[in-house]
């Protein structure tokens, strides 16, 4: 189970990049797909010995493309109003920083899965991607990735894995502190797992 979910996170992350203003949602989850784990192999070695080099890559090929202030209003949920401006801009600036740390981390977990692409659909104000992944279960996993156009270019705001909602999962995960200790607290946490997990 531990490597299917970091497998999963390897392909969250490789739903946009460079080719976001010259393609529809499902050929830009393909070409980036194969942007991402192709630079990641050819440099394996590299990222192995300084990780901040796959950071760094990380947030030069995916991070522009999703809409993290769309992924804070879910994730915070009925906390959100009640948040300040600042609050606001700290949880989205860690919850960012904790996404691209987890989930460089994860593509040292691929070893060749098999991709099924298919075509994009209409859903709500956007498009909604699936991709299939073998991962060796009689069952692929299956991967629905949900996008919006944001200043006319496609973002992701949305993943769900085998129908559970990425963000919906966060949201659960940290109302919870948020209920019991406040968001300050939450944000404080972030900026500590962060800070553990930062390399020199």
């Amino acid at each position: 189970m531990m490597r299917k979910m970091l497998l999963i996170c390897i392909f969250l992350f490789a739903t946009s990049g460079a080719y976001a203003n010259a393609m529809e949602p499902d050929e830009l989850i393909q070409k980036t797909t194969e942007q991402l784990l192709g630079e990641f192999s050819a440099n394996r070695a590299a990222y192995e010995a300084d990780v901040n080099g796959l950071y760094t890559m990380v947030n030069r090929v995916a991070i522009p493309h999703f809409d993290f202030d769309r992924m804070t209003k879910i994730v915070l949920g009925k906390h959100y109003q009640d948040a300040t401006v600042e609050q606001r801009k700290q949880f989205t600036e860690e919850f960012k920083t904790l996404l691209v740390r987890t989930y460089s981390q994860a593509l040292f977990q691929y070893s060749n899965e098999k991709i099924r692409y298919i075509p994009a659909v209409p859903y709500g104000d956007g498009m909604v991607v699936l991709e299939e992944i073998e991962v060796g279960a009689a069952v692929p996993v299956r991967l629905e990735y949900f996008l919006s156009k944001e200043g006319g270019d496609w973002k992701v705001y949305d993943v769900r894995i085998d129908g559970i909602s990425l963000v919906t999962t966060f949201r659960n995960t940290y109302n919870i502190t948020i209920s019991r200790k406040g968001l300050p607290m939450l944000i404080a946490d972030l900026q500590k797992k962060n800070s553990t997990q930062a390399v020199e």
